[in-house]
């Protein structure tokens, strides 16, 4: 994952903390979704576990990011002298805001593994491992996503 991370520069610091704050929402949702609906009583496993995937989800979050402002700022050198076309519409300006498209799709990608993985696992274990396994999973999926979106949509330059 050839990324060049500018995160601490003043013009990212503040997306960045948005993508980990998001990324950590997902996981306090999946520790209540565990802790309550799932019935994982083991305190380590559901609190201890999901800080390690936050860091792995926001990872895949800053490079799924990075790619689709490398293709943007790209877009914006190739196209600067053109006439600049306004879009009023709702749903284009909420998807034109930056955090939001790397957030669909890490959750789209993310929920959907982890409790098809975790139900599919219920069966050969018991619901600690099986939450464990699930959470591992579906972290590795996101991470693999974002390599194929920088590989293929984002082409990143190597520096």
């Amino acid at each position: 994952m050839p990324i060049r991370v500018r995160w601490r520069s003043k013009e990212y610091i503040g997306i960045g903390l948005l993508l980990f704050g998001m990324c950590a929402v997902l996981q306090l949702f999946l520790i209540i979704i565990g802790q309550y609906a799932l019935g994982i009583g083991n305190y380590f496993v559901v609190i201890l576990i999901p800080i390690g995937m936050t860091l792995a989800i926001f990872y895949a979050a800053m490079i799924i990011f990075e790619s689709y402002a490398q293709v943007e700022r790209r877009e914006k050198l190739r196209s600067q002298f053109r006439k600049s076309k306004v879009d009023v519409s709702g749903l284009n300006q909420f998807l034109n805001f930056p955090i939001t498209k790397p957030l669909i799709i890490i959750f789209l990608v993310f929920l959907p593994v982890f409790f098809i993985s975790f139900y599919i696992c219920t069966l050969f274990m018991n619901s600690t491992i099986s939450f464990l396994t699930a959470e591992n999973i579906s972290t590795i999926i996101c991470l693999l996503i974002a390599n194929l979106i920088e590989k293929s949509y984002g082409k990143v330059q190597r520096y």
